[in-house]
């Protein structure tokens, strides 16, 4: 079964997942591929992929796992010499850590008391890494805007703040997409099975 996964969500929250799918169904082989890029299920011949979204491929059949929530948020350090936005238009004031495949590119949008604000930041890193991201958050060299599924931890310990909470940035899915059969394999169906009973209570949640 050829399966697909964003590559940090993967390694944080699906590596360890795999062992325990094949202890339960030896039968089945797996081929696990990471990758940030939007990969082709049909034509790439994947059975699976895991796919962090707003809307899933309505070419596809879909069926969520969990959802995770963006996080603006800097560390204390940086924070202290820099000062803390009160609104989303302050943050063309600071430096910027991003994540060059976000799909609304340097265009960050929140949802705040008189609606939705979009501000155009720019950016001092850049990086398509979310871990990279993370890091450089870490190492006081800016503000991000990362999932919570990365950073929950950090932002427990205190290691990262969340900033504007005012302000609501975007919610996303995460879903388990698979082509459309009319009769799906046993296989996928199991794995689907799985992920969604593995996810019901997510860590980051």
């Amino acid at each position: 079964m050829r399966i697909g996964a964003p590559q940090t969500f993967g390694l944080l929250h699906l590596a360890a997942l795999w062992g325990r799918f094949a202890a339960l169904y030896p039968q089945v082989s797996l081929d696990v591929e990471l990758s940030d890029r939007i990969v082709d299920v049909v034509e790439e011949g994947y059975d699976l992929v895991v796919r962090i979204a707003r809307l899933p491929d309505s070419s596809l059949i879909s069926r969520p796992l969990a959802y995770t929530n963006m996080v603006l948020c800097s560390s204390p350090q940086y924070l202290s010499k820099r000062g803390y936005p009160q609104r989303p238009e302050d943050l063309v004031k600071h430096d910027i850590i991003s994540y060059s495949y976000w799909s609304a590119g340097n265009a960050w949008s929140f949802h705040g008391p008189r609606g939705e604000v979009t501000v155009n930041v720019h950016s001092r890193i850049k990086t398509n890494s979310g871990d990279t991201c993370r890091a450089a958050a870490l190492a006081h060299q800016g503000i991000v805007l990362l999932p919570d599924f990365l950073i929950y931890q950090d932002l427990r310990s205190g290691r990262l703040e969340a900033l504007l909470p005012g302000y609501r940035a975007t919610t996303l899915g995460i879903f388990a997409l698979y082509p459309t059969r009319k009769q799906l394999p046993l296989k996928v169906r199991k794995l689907v099975d799985f992920l969604v009973e593995e996810f019901r209570i997510p860590p980051w949640q």
